[in-house]
């Protein structure tokens, strides 16, 4: 099984292209997070895999509530313990995601076998324009080469090396302002906004709601995914005045 949280369709992409190579069955953590499904059974020898995008060089905030309260109920002979892996799709690098990522499994129970940096099309608009569609088709080529080794890595039951999993400086430095950060306050809908609840139905923590035909952000913070604001139809959500004249981004996937 392969859990996965998506915003943009980067990290659904990643994890639609393992599975389908794999024949695992995904699990998306903004379904599960909405319906309280926490427990699963593994059965056999099942492999478990978690694949998200990085946020500020650590795990996105829904992903760690999510692995917080899972529950595997393994059905395995005494002794055996599954293939776990991490695919960590990010715009720059993965920093200290995988030692979080490894942390909160151990809590589980579940210790970490591998995990795998995958550089895709950044998307976090908040912050800075997306990548454009010229340097997009080029980051995918790249994308679906380093797809096809962690694929085949993950099929062999690569174990890589635990002991170089550390927090890394940016993530000591970056990862406290995304806990403490991830404000709505900067979000609003303008003009162009036809009231469709796009917004509304894709958000995973459901911060936003409809009131007059109009999105309000209901709560101080979300997990800043950009999901509202970057698969709006209209491109009439923004974050402060500089994402007015910003592209917009979101995976084919979704499309």
């Amino acid at each position: 099984m392969i859990f996965y949280f998506t915003g943009t369709g980067n990290s659904l992409y990643a994890a639609k292209k393992i599975g389908d190579e794999l024949g695992e069955n995904l699990i998306d953590i903004t379904a599960a997070m909405k319906e309280k499904s926490f427990i699963y059974r593994l059965s056999g020898n099942e492999k478990i895999g978690f694949v998200f995008p990085v946020y500020f060089y650590g795990v996105p905030s829904i992903v760690a509530d999510f692995i917080a309260q899972l529950k595997i109920e393994q059905n395995l002979e005494e002794g055996i313990k599954p293939y776990v892996f991490g695919v960590l799709t990010c715009g720059g690098g993965m920093g200290g995601t995988a030692k979080m990522l490894e942390e909160l499994l151990e809590k589980q129970e579940l210790p970490l076998t591998a995990a795998f940096e995958l550089k895709m099309a950044s998307n976090y608009i908040m912050m800075y324009q997306p990548t454009g569609p010229d340097l997009q088709k080029k980051i995918l080529i790249s994308t679906d080469k380093k797809l096809t080794d962690i694929i085949t890595a993950i099929s062999k039951n690569k174990q890589d090396d635990g002991s170089k999993r550390k927090k890394t400086f940016l993530t000591r430095v970056a990862y406290p302002l995304y806990v403490h950060g991830r404000k709505t306050r900067l979000f609003y809908a303008d003009k162009r906004c036809n009231g469709c609840k796009k917004c509304e139905i894709i958000c995973p923590v459901t911060v936003i709601k409809m009131e007059d035909n109009k999105p309000v952000w209901i709560k101080k913070q979300c997990t800043h995914c950009s999901a509202c604001i970057n698969r709006c139809p209209r491109e009439a959500i923004q974050y402060g005045k500089k994402t007015l004249k910003w592209r917009r981004f979101e995976n084919p996937i979704l499309k």
